[in-house]
């Protein structure tokens, strides 16, 4: 997939690499996923944690994928007070479903909301700082 990066095994997001936007999904069956997922148990997508601040991040959520970007094009200016945002200054996990799903047959129940159909999913961000 990406160099240096296996599937459940820890990596170091460093100054330059590695540089990544994809999305991963669970490995169960794209039919079997519902349009509703919120009665499905939470799945742990990401665990961070930066040695130097201590602050840690999980991300759960009962959606079937996640997009995982390393911002490699974050610029944001100074806004009031605020200091400008350069690339490699954040990273994004996007719990969603399929990337292009609905123009997958085999994927379409997951994103095609039909009349009387309830569309829902849980995401939970959850962060804290070893350092007081």
């Amino acid at each position: 997939m990406y160099k240096d990066i296996e599937a459940d095994e820890q990596f170091i997001l460093g100054p330059e690499e590695p540089d990544v936007d994809d999305c991963f999904v669970f490995d169960k069956p794209a039919t079997s996923i519902p349009i509703d997922t919120r009665s499905e148990p939470l799945q742990k997508l990401v665990t961070a944690h930066h040695p130097e601040t201590g602050i840690h991040l999980e991300v759960w959520s009962t959606e079937p994928a996640f997009q995982f970007y390393t911002g490699k094009y974050i610029d944001v200016p100074a806004v009031d007070g605020a200091p400008a945002r350069g690339p490699r200054t954040g990273f994004c996990v996007e719990p969603s479903r399929y990337v292009n799903a609905p123009n997958v047959e085999e994927w379409k129940g997951q994103v095609l909301l039909k009349k009387g159909a309830m569309y829902g999913s849980r995401i939970v961000y959850r962060a804290w700082s070893d350092k007081a």
